[in-house]
């Protein structure tokens, strides 16, 4: 589950929510996103269930409650090696105690999510798969 609000996961409530989640089998979905306004959801992890999930939305704060224009401009941010840094160790720590971890690219402006994808699984040493075989379109 994936929140909006931070509320949710401000100091006070946290503890009680991943309770809560854990309980009922749900996955958390920590997210990256930009810090800073009232609703801001801290960048936490954790496992609540046999999948865990990461979820980066990018940190532009200039456009992230903007609600016209394309929905990929809202998200228009490239992360850089050190920002997917950050994330690696937390990463690792998910994969350490769950069975299964996905990392989510919401940065969707032109191809920045799946660059930044690629190069967090650089960054974190895993394989991706490559096609054994490519369609031509004629």
């Amino acid at each position: 589950m994936e929140f909006r609000g931070g509320g949710w996961m401000d100091a006070d409530a946290a503890a009680e929510t991943l309770a809560l989640l854990e309980g009922a089998g749900l996955t958390y979905v920590g997210v990256d996103e930009p810090q800073g306004f009232a609703d801001s959801v801290p960048p936490l992890t954790a496992v609540t269930a046999p999948l865990a999930m990461v979820r980066l939305h990018g940190r532009n704060a200039d456009t992230w409650r903007t609600r016209t224009g394309a929905a990929s401009d809202r998200f228009k941010y490239l992360y850089s090696d050190a920002e997917l840094e950050e994330w690696a160790p937390r990463v690792r720590e998910l994969a350490a105690q769950a069975e299964t971890v996905h990392v989510l690219f919401n940065n969707n402006y032109e191809d920045w999510g799946m660059r930044n994808a690629r190069r967090m699984a650089q960054i974190l040493g895993v394989d991706r798969p490559r096609p054994q075989t490519r369609l031509q379109l004629d």
